[in-house]
This record gives structure tokens, C-alpha cells and sequence, in this order.
């Protein structure tokens, strides 16, 4: 922020007192909470926001205008939140980076168009770099607010309908069985199966303390954090009896056009517990279709007797993902023969700006910065490179949408190959 300007940017961690959420960190929760158009805050769900944020070592950043005089809501309260916490990135093969999770990211309608989130987002960013972090992660509400912060997509999620009118016939017989449960039970089972999916899906982020209090009922979102009165749960178990997945869900009510259960989590290890698991809400009476999220990929209309029964009601994106240190990201992750390209990278706020080489020998990746006056065989923006490294688009698809640029004749041909991987990238969490 300018010298001039009024605007007073604070970094503080969640706090509690005698078990009370402490005023800076309440007033930032309300901020947070008004920014995303919630119900108001009450004291002992402020103090759950707090025990939340305090368990995921949650960093909360708050930009304050001493320039507020009452009865103005920010006479020395946030005109802006953003929040962030550790986790960590499947790039690949099993590998998970350490990511920096960003989160509760909000500006005032009085403070917009002051140069306040640029502030706030290029200071962490920065720190985050100096600190050894690879990458920053991130869920977007809009999707034109991060790339111009060097936010690349980096994986995209389904919401679907499935008809289960006749129940829901699958072209195989089950693999394993379910078994219905109380979502308390998810509170001990939930990190384990968690943590198992997270490291064998490419795309994935770790969960968090919420993810686990959700799917076990304690509590539904952010607007309340009240316990979810109607949720019910099942696992799936394979061929031996050992747990590979569970959902939770809640009937749509009988006033909806087309009675059903909704489904609030489900993390499945194989696809034979996804299919299974879906299958198994459609086997309740009375139920017209089932409703959740998926991958773009998803095996369930691949299984399915009628493919058409499965429909996709929203596409779009999900996760996104700014690399801070590109030799770290490029060296992390696993490629899918080995070669060289070097690539010209434009970055804007300068941490992984120039030129760079990448040498793949024997399956082992180098990374280096090239000469600056060695010519690069391909140039894109930071944003885009971590699409292509994530796996979510080719160079190819890249390069026909303007956004790369080939200098050398077999510059695409290049990075398809090096870049190419054997699934989709998919991420559950929102964050």
C-alpha cells in the first residue's frame, strides 16, 4: 500500500482465551463470513471457527482502514480477510509437495479497486517463496480474480444427477459390500481413507480439520457450523473386509420435484467403492436420483446398464494452483519419458521468472535455469504451466488456445510427451 494511504495490513494466528475466540480473531471470522454472504456468527460457533483454524495452523491476515470512523462496521475492523494453512499437493506418482492452502479470501464493496487484495495476496505469496514452499492452492468463487496472480486451473470437478427410479443396474456384479454406519464413526475412519486417496490421486489436496467434522456430522458448513441433524453414512468394504471408501448423504425432503439423497462426501479408493457406494443410494425406496460431485472422469456411467441415467448438471473449475518454485515443481514430479525442453516463462511477480531447462535421463528429471541468451523452445505464462505440469491440458491444447508458444518444430510434440500422465487430475477438498 502507498505511504498515503490509510489501509493497515496485521498477520496474526487464530486464538482462543478460556475457551472464547479472541476479538481479532472473531472480528476476522465475522468479516469473512459477511464477505461470502453468511448468516452472522454466533459466540460459541466463533469459537468452533476458531478451534478449527487453530488445529489446521491457520495464519489469518486482516487489512483494517484506520481511516473508519463509527458508526462505519469497520471503524477498527477488517475491510479485507485472507487466511492460509499448510498442506500438501499430489503432483504425481505419489509425490506430495508441501502446498501453502489459501482460504476466506475477501474484500468490503466499500475498500474495492484499492489495490488491498494485491497487497495482501503478493505479500503472502512472497513469503510463502522465501519460506521454501513450491506452491500456493487455492478454490476460487470467481474464476478472474487469481491468474493475474500467476493461478493456474489445475483440476475441475462434476456435479451430477443419476435416475434411480428402478434402482441402479451396473453391466458388473459388486466387488465388495456396505454397510450402513453412524457418521460419528467417521471422526476415527474418515482420516485414514483420507489420507489413502490423497496419496494415489493426482490433483488431490490433504484434507483438513473441517473435512473430517463434516463427514462425521458435526457440523454442515462455515454459515453455522451446526451439527447436520439428518446425515447418514455407509462404508464400502472390498473382497477381504477391509474398508475402502464412505459417503454421506441426507434425503432431499418429499416437497422436492424429485425426491432423492444428496450426497454431502464420498471418498472411494477404487472404483469398484465409488460405483458401489452410489449404487447403494439407489437402492433406497422412494428415491428418484441420486445428486453429488465427482471427476470429470468418472467410472459410474461407464458402469452403468443405461449411461443415460448419469447426467452432468455443472462442470467447471475447482482447483488452482500458483507455483512459487518452479525447480522444486518441475524436479517433484514424474514424466512420462525421458527428454529435453527448454521454456521461457513469464511470471510477474519475478519468482520463477526466465528461462529454464528441464532434462529428463532414465526417468530422473534435472532442472536448471538456462543462459539468457539461449533461445527456449517454447514460452507460456506461470499460470499455464502449472495446467501443463498438473496434467489437466497438453501443450497441444495449450498452443491452440494462444496461450504457449512453440518456437521449435517439435517443441509440442515435446511436451506432450514429458508432460503426458495416465489420469485426469482430481481434487474433493474445498478449502
Amino acid at each position: 500500500m502507498s505511504e498515503n494511504s490509510s489501509i493497515r495490513i496485521e498477520r496474526f494466528p487464530a486464538e482462543l482465551l478460556e475457551g472464547a475466540s479472541v476479538p481479532r480473531t472473531s472480528d476476522f471470522n465475522v468479516a469473512t463470513s459477511r464477505g461470502f454472504h453468511e448468516r452472522g456468527l454466533e459466540a460459541e460457533a466463533l469459537a468452533t471457527l476458531a478451534t478449527i483454524q487453530i488445529k489446521d495452523s491457520s495464519t489469518l491476515t486482516a487489512a483494517y482502514d484506520d481511516a473508519a470512523v463509527a458508526p462505519s462496521l469497520h471503524a477498527g475492523k477488517p475491510v479485507a480477510t485472507y487466511a492460509s494453512f499448510p498442506g500438501t499437493l499430489n503432483v504425481g506418482g505419489g509425490v506430495l509437495l508441501p502446498a501453502h492452502q489459501i482460504t476466506s479470501v475477501t474484500v468490503s464493496p466499500t475498500h474495492r479497486r484499492r489495490g488491498i487484495l494485491r497487497a495482501m495476496i503478493t505479500e503472502d505469496l512472497q513469503a510463502a517463496h522465501a519460506a521454501g514452499l513450491p506452491l500456493a492452492v487455492l478454490t476460487a468463487s470467481e474464476a478472474t480474480i487469481y491468474g493475474r496472480f500467476g493461478f493456474g486451473i489445475v483440476a475441475e470437478r462434476v456435479r451430477f444427477s443419476l435416475k434411480t427410479g428402478n434402482g441402479v443396474k451396473t453391466r458388473v456384479p459388486a466387488a465388495g459390500t456396505v454397510i450402513a454406519i453412524d457418521p460419528a464413526e467417521l471422526d476415527t475412519l474418515a482420516p485414514e481413507i483420507f489420507a489413502a486417496a490423497h496419496s494415489t490421486t493426482l490433483g488431490s489436496v490433504s484434507h483438513c480439520t473441517f473435512d473430517v467434522g463434516n463427514a462425521a456430522g458435526r457440523w454442515e458448513d462455515f454459515d453455522a457450523l451446526s451439527p447436520i441433524k439428518n446425515l447418514r453414512a455407509a462404508l464400502h468394504l472390498d473382497a477381504q473386509g477391509t474398508v475402502d471408501g464412505f459417503i454421506t448423504y441426507e434425503f432431499s425432503g418429499w416437497k422436492s420435484k424429485s425426491p432423492g439423497m444428496a450426497i454431502g462426501q464420498m471418498c472411494a479408493l477404487t472404483g469398484a467403492a465409488r460405483r458401489e457406494l452410489v449404487a447403494y443410494l439407489g437402492e433406497h425406496d422412494l428415491v428418484e436420483e441420486v445428486t453429488g460431485r465427482g471427476p470429470v472422469d468418472d467410472v459410474i456411467p461407464l458402469a452403468l446398464e443405461n449411461s443415460r441415467d448419469y447426467k452432468v448438471t455443472r462442470m467447471g473449475d475447482h482447483l488452482w494452483t500458483r507455483i512459487l518454485d518452479l525447480q522444486a515443481v518441475l524436479a517433484a514430479r514424474p514424466y512420462g519419458c525421458d527428454g529435453s525442453i527448454s521454456l521461457g516463462v513469464r511470471d510477474d511477480l519475478m519468482l520463477a521468472h526466465g528461462a529454464w531447462e528441464l532434462s529428463v535421463a532414465n526417468s530422473v528429471p534435472s532442472v536448471r535455469r538456462a543462459p539468457a541468451d539461449l533461445p527456449v523452445d517454447a514460452t507460456l505464462d506461470i499460470r499455464d504451466l502449472a495446467t501443463l505440469v498438473m496434467g489437466l491440458r497438453s501443450a497441444s491444447n495449450l498452443a491452440e488456445a494462444g496461450v504457449l508458444t512453440a518456437h521449435t518444430p517439435d517443441a509440442l510434440a515435446s511436451l506432450d510427451a514429458l508432460f503426458a500422465t495416465t489420469s485426469i487430475p482430481y481434487c474433493q477438498a474445498d478449502f
